[in-house]
C-alpha cells in the first residue's frame, strides 16, 4: 500500500469509533478527538464547555484556542511522540501521533483539562474581560477535570495506541483488499499474456521462450501472495450439477483455522468436507457470486459442524477464469469478547443496587442505570460529580482519611445520605470495595436505598413511645423524658413542675355508655393536652384513666394557672356517645413542683399524686397542689 494513498477515515468505521470514544469520554471523563494530517476532524468526544460555549465563541480567546491547536500540531510535525500545552485561556491539552506502517496519517488530541486545581480568580477576570455570564462560565470551569499531568500522558497514550490499532486493522484490511485486486489482476494478466503467446507462437518461439519465464514470475508472485496471507482463503470450482463447489486452493491460514490439511480437502465437494455451510448461509453467497459475478461482503455468521464450530468473516468473488475465491478470518474471540461485554453492561445496568466506580480522587467514573434513577440525574450529569455532591455527609478535607481506610481494610460497610436532584436525602447503605484495575485505584460501591427500612425502624420506635389510643407519650417514655427534665433543671436552675390528672367519675362512664364511650374519652382528653399545653411540655398516659404532664421551666403558680386551663377547657368539653348524646366529662388536677434537687422524678409524681387525691376527695373538677 503506498504511503502517499493512506488516509486515516479510510481505515476505520467512523461511526463505531466515534462511539467507541464517546464510551471511553464516559468511562475516563477526558475530552478527546482525532484530526487527520490535513487538519479533518476524524472523531471528538466530551469537548467542554468552557470551550464551546465560551472559548471558541469570543473572537480572543477563540484565537487563543487556535494558537494552541497549532502549537500541538507543529510539534507532532517536528516528530514529537507527545505534547503538552497550556494555552491562553487557561486549559491544557495534549496531543499524541497515530502512526500507520510508518506514516505519520493523524493525531490523537485530549485534555480541556486542568493538571493542577484552577485559579478562579483568574477565570472570574477573564469572564469580566470577555463579557462571559460570570456564574455560568464558572460553572462550566468547575466541570473541566482537574489530571495530574502524568496520568494525562497515559490516557493520551492509550488514545493513541486504541487509534492506532483500529488504523492498524483497517490497513491490513485494505492490504487485504489490494491483494485481492492485485490477484485478480495477476489472473487477468496471466490470461492475456497466455493469448498474447500463442497469437506470437508462430511468428517468434524466442518470444514465447520470454513469455514462459514472465509466467513463471506471475505464478511465482501469485502463489507467495496465496501461502503467506493472514487470512485464510479457499478457492473453489462449481460442481457439474451447479448447486456445489469442488475445493481447489486452501492456504496455510486457512489450515489453521478449519484445523485441516489442504490435502484432505483439495478435490472434494464443500458440502461434503463442511456440512454445516448450508446453515452457515455460504453456500447462498457462492452461488449468487457465481451467477452474477458480482462480489460479496459475508458478515460474521456463527459456522458448526461435529468437527469444528466458531464465527467467520468472508468476502467471496469471482476470477475471470469462473473459480470463486472467499477470504475470510476466524472471529470467535472477537465475538465472544463482544457477547461478554454485553452481558456485563446488561447485568450492571440490571442491579437493583446502584453502582459506582469512584476513583482515588473521589471523582465518579462510571455509575449503572440504577444510580441514574435512584438520585433522579442522567449519567452525564453524575460523571461530572465527586462523591462529596451527592453525599452531604462527607466532606472533601475528610475524603483522603475515608480512602486510606478503605485501602487498608479492602472493603468498608457503613450507612449515609445521598442527595437526589430534586434536593431530597435518601438513606442509604454503602458497601464499598477497594480495587486496582490497570494501574488505578478504584472504589467499587454497591449502594441500597434503605428508606423502608429506616422508616420502620423510626416506626417502631415511635409506636415504643407513644400510647396507642391517646397518641401521647405512653409511660416508660414519660418517665424517660422526666429524668432528662429533672437532669436538666438541675443542671441550669430551671423550675420544673408535674401535674397529676385523672378524668372524674370515668367507671361511670364506662359502665353507663360502655367503653366505647370511655375510649372516645380519653381519646379527647390526649388531644385537648396537645393543643392547650406548649410544645416543650410533655403529657403522658399514666395508665386507665390517669394521665401526667411534665412542664419544664415553670414553677409552682404558673403551673396552676395551666392546671385551671386544661380543668375548664376539659369541663367545656364534650364527646358525643353512641346513641348521639353529648357526654361532658370533668377531671381532677394535682399539682407539684420540684423544691428538693435530690427529688427523683417519682418522688415529685408522688406529690402531684397527693394534690390529686386532695382535689378528687374534695368535690372533684378542681385543682390541688402539694408541697413537700
Amino acid at each position: 500500500m503506498s504511503e502517499n494513498t493512506i488516509k486515516y477515515a479510510q481505515l476505520v468505521d467512523l461511526a463505531s469509533l466515534q462511539t467507541l470514544m464517546d464510551d471511553l469520554h464516559q468511562v475516563i471523563g477526558i475530552a478527546n478527538a482525532i484530526i487527520d494530517t490535513d487538519g479533518i476532524v476524524i472523531t471528538n468526544a466530551g469537548w467542554q464547555d468552557a470551550c464551546l460555549k465560551f472559548h471558541r465563541v469570543n473572537h480572543d480567546t477563540c484565537s487563543n484556542c487556535i494558537e494552541s491547536d497549532t502549537a500541538l500540531a507543529e510539534s507532532m510535525l517536528h516528530g514529537d511522540t507527545f505534547a503538552i500545552y497550556k494555552c491562553l485561556n487557561g486549559l491544557v491539552d495534549s496531543a499524541m501521533p497515530i502512526i500507520v506502517d510508518g506514516q505519520h496519517v493523524a493525531n490523537i488530541f485530549t485534555g480541556q483539562c486542568f493538571i493542577e486545581p484552577p485559579d478562579l480568580e483568574f477565570f472570574r477576570g477573564r469572564a469580566r474581560r470577555c463579557g462571559f455570564e460570570e456564574n455560568s462560565y464558572l460553572q462550566s470551569i468547575a466541570k473541566v477535570p482537574v489530571i495530574p499531568r502524568q496520568r494525562l500522558e497515559t490516557i493520551t497514550k492509550m488514545y493513541a495506541q486504541l487509534a492506532q490499532s483500529f488504523a492498524k486493522h483497517g490497513a491490513d484490511r485494505l492490504k487485504q483488499k489490494q491483494a485481492v485486486a492485485e490477484l485478480a489482476a495477476l489472473n487477468n494478466e496471466l490470461n492475456r499474456r497466455v493469448e498474447e503467446r500463442a497469437e506470437q507462437l508462430i511468428q517468434n518461439n524466442q518470444q514465447l521462450l520470454f513469455e514462459k519465464r514472465a509466467l513463471a514470475a506471475s505464478e511465482a508472485r501469485l502463489s507467495a501472495l496465496f501461502k503467506n496471507m493472514s487470512s485464510g482463503v479457499a478457492v473453489y470450482r462449481v460442481s457439474e450439477d451447479g448447486r456445489d463447489f469442488i475445493i481447489i486452493g486452501f492456504n496455510k491460514a486457512a489450515e489453521q483455522i478449519e484445523k485441516i490439511t489442504r490435502k484432505q480437502l483439495i478435490g472434494k465437494k464443500l458440502t461434503e468436507m463442511f456440512p454445516g455451510v448450508f446453515e452457515f448461509g455460504l453456500l447462498d453467497v457462492l452461488r449468487r457470486v457465481a451467477k452474477t459475478g458480482a462480489p460479496e461482503a459475508f458478515p460474521p455468521a456463527f459456522y458448526r459442524d461435529e468437527r469444528i464450530q466458531g464465527w467467520r468473516e468472508n468476502y467471496v468473488y469471482k476470477l475471470p477464469g469462473g473459480e470463486i475465491v472467499s477470504i475470510y478470518n476466524d472471529v470467535t474471540e472477537r465475538k465472544h469478547a463482544e457477547k461478554a461485554l454485553h452481558l456485563t453492561q446488561f447485568s450492571v445496568d440490571r442491579a437493583t443496587e446502584c453502582l459506582y466506580w469512584i476513583a482515588a480522587d473521589a471523582k465518579l467514573q462510571f455509575v449503572n442505570n440504577t444510580a441514574c434513577q435512584v438520585l433522579g440525574y442522567s449519567r452525564e450529569e453524575l460523571l461530572a460529580f465527586s462523591v462529596t455532591d451527592i453525599d452531604p455527609s462527607l466532606q472533601a478535607e475528610h475524603w483522603s482519611v475515608h480512602w486510606q481506610e478503605l485501602k487498608q481494610k479492602g472493603s468498608l460497610k457503613l450507612e449515609t445520605l445521598h442527595r437526589c436532584k430534586d434536593g431530597r436525602e435518601i438513606p442509604v447503605e454503602v458497601a464499598a470495595n477497594y480495587l486496582v484495575f490497570e494501574g488505578l485505584e478504584y472504589n467499587c460501591a454497591f449502594v441500597r436505598d434503605i428508606s423502608e427500612r429506616k422508616a420502620l425502624q423510626a416506626e417502631l420506635e415511635r409506636q415504643a413511645r407513644i400510647d396507642y389510643l391517646t397518641g401521647i407519650a405512653n409511660r416508660r417514655y414519660f418517665m424517660e423524658q422526666g429524668e432528662a427534665e429533672l437532669a436538666r433543671s438541675g443542671r441550669y436552675g430551671n423550675p420544673l413542675s408535674v401535674l397529676m390528672l385523672d378524668i372524674d367519675y370515668f367507671k361511670a362512664v364506662n359502665d353507663n355508655y360502655g367503653h366505647a364511650a370511655g375510649d372516645h374519652a380519653l381519646q379527647k382528653l390526649g388531644c385537648i393536652l396537645v393543643e392547650v399545653l406548649r410544645e416543650i411540655d410533655i403529657p403522658g398516659r399514666m395508665g386507665g384513666e390517669e394521665f401526667a404532664i411534665l412542664l419544664p421551666e415553670t414553677g409552682l403558680l404558673k403551673a396552676i394557672e395551666v392546671a385551671e386551663r386544661l380543668r375548664t377547657v376539659v369541663a367545656g368539653s364534650a364527646i358525643i356517645v353512641e346513641s348521639g348524646q353529648a357526654l361532658y366529662f370533668t377531671v381532677s388536677i394535682g399539682v407539684a413542683t420540684l423544691t428538693d434537687e435530690g427529688s427523683s422524678i417519682g418522688d415529685l409524681l408522688n406529690l402531684a399524686d397527693k394534690g390529686l387525691y386532695q382535689a378528687k376527695h374534695g368535690g372533684r373538677n378542681k385543682v390541688c397542689s402539694f408541697s413537700q
